[in-house]
């Protein structure tokens, strides 16, 4: 399957499930598919390991800044994992960040009012 490039919103998600080698030796990442709404979703196959090619889906420094740029906006939640709704940004809201924190395989960012917004590069741009 070809996944050609996109916008950074509609960039497509894979988790990496193992690693591999191809036939003339150069590293791979054996990754599923988990862009939800598409044709593809669930399906496993191979890509390049190049980092011009590939990068995370979560930020894993602190950006000070974040803009929203997920057309249907981000919310804000009282906990880690997400739960507990406290508000809504719109697109284009500027946040400020006091922390990083990990949550499973992915990372929360803290903002300065102690809410917890994803990190997921989708969905927020460091400012």
């Amino acid at each position: 399957m070809f996944y050609p490039r996109q916008s950074r919103e509609r960039r497509p998600q894979f988790v990496v499930t193992g690693y591999a080698t191809s036939k003339g030796g150069r590293p791979r990442y054996r990754v599923r598919d988990v862009n939800h709404h598409s044709r593809t979703a669930g399906l496993t196959g191979y890509i390049t390991t190049q980092p011009q090619y590939v990068t995370n889906t979560y930020y894993k420094q602190n950006p000070r800044r974040i803009r929203v740029i997920n057309a249907q906006g981000v919310n804000a939640y009282r906990r880690i994992k997400l739960t507990g709704k406290m508000r809504h940004y719109k697109r284009g809201a500027v946040l400020k960040v006091k922390r990083l924190e990990s949550y499973h395989l992915t990372t929360r960012l803290v903002l300065t009012n102690g809410q917890y917004v994803t990190a997921n590069k989708t969905l927020v741009m460091k400012r």
